[in-house]
């Protein structure tokens, strides 16, 4: 009777190949002197290399030169003790810079159960480090901003329970921060006679977003009475699992009352949407690129864009228009549409070199217009002039040409400002790198078809030698394989 893997699983180095194949992770094997004697599609794209450039090489070439004895030492070291290593390696392209991997490699052995190579699988991390260094470096900035800031600064969440003080909230009260982390309301130090005033300044910002020059008057630590000025905003951080307020407060005993209070809360506020904005920008940025490599639909990677602008950028229209050469005109392929007229407007093929933004489209220039009804350059469909049209438009650029553009539209005020613009260029450069690369990896994988044809059957050759295979997917992967082949490894 015929077990499960008998049946289904057919021969298990023919399946280990098609999965290796078809894997988006780096998949190299080696032999027992550490030569490349296969390296799946996706190690070949991120490194650079062709296939027939990685054969026959020694692992050594995938790593910087101040890397190479590091590495060969601290992985092969572990190989001998337990037939396994994992860690994060710094993989050297063929242009000479980096990417990094999470890698697993492991030993496989012989028929005799000696060591015959070893198998890499590598999964690019990079995109997860630079998201996490960007967050840490955003939110060491805004951390330094508040410590260094002499008003008193707090963050509670919904119930006023707070979550974070700056180093003035702990010196104004007289308090150590440990001491005013976790305290809820009514706090102690509000002088009894402002506990309902204080009650009032939370449903207000529940129900307005914002309060601002309230008075307040407070009883530090050893009695003495200050008189505040308060400023409370609702604050979602949805990063950090935080919905609630930030609290702003001036010691206002011996001095008027100015804005100053005001203009400190409201520098906050725009350094933390400055934060959000860069985060969410950032992801946006990440997932394409993710869809990219993945080889998703050139659609879905056009709508993961306009759905960042869409986040990001207030608009009446956000569209890619792509050329075609048969209409000498761009034609819209992913539209985020929002309004009666827009729909309508964005029916219409935009002509090449014709008004403003077919003359970008030509000169590769980005075009950053407000008031573009005044202009006699614009070009509207006949009873279709708006009476207001603010748009940013940004060629889409490939290797040799444009092949399309990426406009971003307002028919009301307000007009773009120069950060929005910055948005709306970093996404087009996006799309331009995501139509460009799904079709580098299109002519990669056709050409790693051809290459397969002669590649390919030299290896399923040494495959078919071999006579069985134990699996171990959690601790250790083994493949025996026979000792008149040559051995395969993955080096790092």
């Amino acid at each position: 009777m015929k077990t499960t893997t008998d049946t289904h699983l057919g021969n298990p180095q023919e399946l280990l190949f098609t999965l290796s194949h078809h894997s988006y992770d780096v998949v190299i094997i080696a032999d027992n002197n550490r030569r490349i004697i296969y390296a799946n599609p996706t190690a070949c794209q991120k490194t650079g290399y062709k296939l027939k450039e990685l054969i026959g090489q020694k692992v050594l070439l995938l790593y910087r030169e101040v890397d190479q004895a590091k590495y060969t030492s601290k992985i092969f070291h572990k190989l001998r003790r337990s037939g396994k290593w994992t860690g994060e390696v710094e993989v050297r392209k063929k242009n000479g810079t980096t990417f990094w991997t999470d890698t697993v490699v492991a030993m496989y052995y012989d028929k005799q159960g000696k060591p015959a190579g070893t198998i890499g699988i590598g999964r690019d991390i990079t995109n997860d480090k630079l998201l996490s260094q960007r967050l840490m470096e955003e939110d060491n900035r805004l951390q330094s901003v508040i410590e260094s800031m002499g008003d008193a600064v707090c963050v509670c969440d919904k119930q006023g329970k707070i979550l974070m003080v700056n180093s003035a909230h702990s010196s104004m009260l007289g308090y150590g921060k440990d001491e005013l982390v976790g305290v809820k309301p009514p706090y102690p130090w509000i002088d009894a006679n402002d506990i309902d005033k204080t009650k009032t300044m939370f449903r207000k910002v529940k129900k307005e977003k914002s309060v601002k020059n309230i008075s307040l008057v407070w009883r530090r630590r050893d009695n003495d009475r200050l008189k505040v000025s308060a400023a409370m905003s609702r604050y979602v951080d949805p990063l950090h699992g935080i919905d609630g307020q930030v609290c702003t407060y001036r010691d206002v005993t011996n001095v008027d009352y100015t804005e100053d209070l005001s203009k400190a809360n409201e520098q906050i506020q725009r350094l933390m949407f400055n934060v959000k904005q860069k985060t969410l920008r950032l992801e946006t940025l990440e997932e394409t690129n993710t869809l990219v490599l993945h080889q998703a639909d050139v659609a879905k990677i056009f709508q993961e864009i306009t759905n960042g602008v869409k986040k990001l950028v207030h608009h009446d229209l956000a569209g890619i228009y792509v050329y075609d050469a048969k209409q000498e005109s761009l034609v819209p392929h992913t539209l985020s549409k929002q309004t009666a007229f827009s729909r309508k407007l964005a029916k219409f093929p935009l002509r090449m070199g014709q008004g403003i933004i077919g003359e970008a489209a030509v000169s590769g220039e980005m075009v950053w217009l407000n008031n573009a009804q005044y202009d006699p350059r614009s070009k509207y469909p006949e009873g279709m002039k708006p009476e207001r049209e603010h748009f940013i438009a940004v060629p889409l650029k490939g290797k040799d040409s444009i092949f399309g553009i990426l406009v971003v539209a307002r028919n009301s005020n307000p007009g773009f400002i120069e950060e929005e613009a910055e948005v709306i260029e970093s996404f087009a450069d996006a799309a331009s790198v995501a139509l460009e690369n799904v079709r580098m990896i299109h002519l990669l994988t056709r050409e790693q078809q051809n290459l397969s044809k002669t590649l390919f059957v030299d290896v399923v050759d040494l495959l078919n030698n071999v006579r069985k295979t134990k699996y171990r997917t959690s601790s250790q992967s083994l493949l025996k394989a026979d000792k008149h082949n040559p051995s395969f490894s993955k080096g790092s």
